[in-house]
């Protein structure tokens, strides 16, 4: 397994394990994994700092996007329409327009929600 291989399984688990806890969130952000992206080389522009921004499509199909912030934005502070507003600035048109798609889609309800309790 290369590097870069071995950045995004990291990255893919991380965002996993964060989705599956915040079942209700679409995106997050958060710090770039090292070689995380075969674009991405070097640091980022002075004062800046290189983050990703993941959309959770569906359960386990994810898009991540790198994003320059400056160091001392506050990533919690981002709830989903902001973060998605963020990833439209920088994706690429065709991410743009799959995405866009995606949002206008109902989402199933998850197998949870669907099972009755039994008392």
């Amino acid at each position: 397994m290369n590097g870069r291989d071995l950045a995004v399984e990291i990255a893919t688990a991380g965002d996993a394990a964060w989705f599956a806890k915040a079942s209700t969130r679409r995106l997050r952000i958060r710090n770039m994994v090292p070689g995380e992206f075969a674009d991405v080389t070097g640091a980022a522009p002075v004062g800046m700092a290189w983050r990703t921004i993941v959309l959770e499509a569906q359960p386990g199909a994810r898009s991540r996007q790198a994003i320059a912030l400056p160091i001392a934005t506050a990533l919690e502070t981002f709830d989903d329409e902001a973060l998605f507003a963020l990833f439209l600035q920088v994706a690429p048109a065709g991410a743009r327009d799959v995405i866009a798609r995606l949002r206008k889609l109902k989402m199933p309800a998850s197998v949870d929600a669907q099972t009755p309790t039994k008392d």
